[in-house]
């Protein structure tokens, strides 16, 4: 009787996506094989073979692709020169361009959708965005290490300009000090005291001084 009232336990979704495995520039994407997003993405998907956007994929980007598969939900443009498949489930917002494009009912699609009118215009479109991810890691390789190149260039610059000279300095002679010009000021030497003699007593004196007996 209880079991009815049991919730189910939601399946744990586990993600085939191979988005980490990806040479990415930015929120630019590269594959040459095949892109699967199967996750919440914000970035462009640039793919030369195949790019398949699965139930629990949400895209939030273009997509430039030889072939695409579209099971969950992209937000801008779908660039697939051969062929476009959007399933039942799919929501897309944004413009279609595909020399084929099958869509099953119940697909919700809000752009607009260019199928197979102007092959030659895709296929020109399409060779500007193709791209080989070795020529691509090739490219940006040589890229950088120019950068490092000028990095290190100015930086050796700098330091030849601040860098400050060292000479040696000249001893400088000895030379002994010049007396000043001028007379030269003699002391005046001190008096020293003269020690006068006692005057001898006057008579009237020795009278007073004289004892009566």
């Amino acid at each position: 009787m209880l079991s009815i009232f049991k919730k189910e336990t939601p399946a744990v979704h586990e993600s085939i996506s191979n988005i980490k495995n990806l040479i990415r520039d930015g929120n630019d994407y590269f594959s040459d094989e095949f892109i699967v997003l199967d996750e919440k993405l914000t970035g462009n998907l640039f793919c030369a073979e195949k790019v398949a956007v699965e139930l629990h994929g949400i895209l939030k980007g273009n997509i430039t692709s030889k072939t695409c598969l579209v099971t969950g939900t992209v937000n801008g443009d779908i660039l697939s020169l051969d062929l476009l498949d959007i399933k039942a489930t799919a929501v897309v917002r944004g413009n279609i361009q595909s020399a084929k494009v099958n869509i099953e009912p119940g697909a919700v699609i809000n752009g607009y959708i260019t199928v197979g009118e102007d092959i030659e215009a895709l296929t020109e479109q399409w060779n500007k965005t193709k791209f080989s991810t070795d020529d691509y890691l090739t490219t940006r390789l040589h890229q950088e290490l120019s950068t490092l190149t000028q990095i290190s260039a100015a930086a050796n610059a700098t330091e030849q300009k601040t860098e400050p000279v060292v000479t040696a300095a000249e001893p400088m002679p000895l030379v002994a000090a010049a007396p000043k010009e001028g007379k030269i000021e003699e002391q005046t030497p001190v008096a020293k005291p003269t020690l006068a003699a006692a005057t001898p007593p006057k008579k009237d004196e020795e009278v007073n001084n004289s004892r009566w007996w």
